[in-house]
């Protein structure tokens, strides 16, 4: 139970620590470049979740014979 609540711990973290990285970031684009990089960065996002979670598959919970 202690290394299940270890992970969770980790995890929960991390995801904060990235929505935080993703607040900031909006908010910089927002001031430096305007809507138009909003619009950009609200484009590109999904496909930055969709290669993130992908990567932390593969990292953390593929399958060990695919390396």
């Amino acid at each position: 139970m202690k290394e299940i609540k270890g992970y969770v711990t980790r995890s929960v973290l991390s995801t904060f620590g990235l929505s935080l990285y993703i607040l900031a970031d909006t908010f910089f684009i927002a001031n430096g470049v305007g809507t138009l990089g909003l619009t950009a960065l609200n484009i590109a996002l999904p496909l930055f979740n969709l290669l993130n979670g992908l990567g932390l598959l593969l990292g953390m919970g593929g399958p060990p014979y695919l390396f």
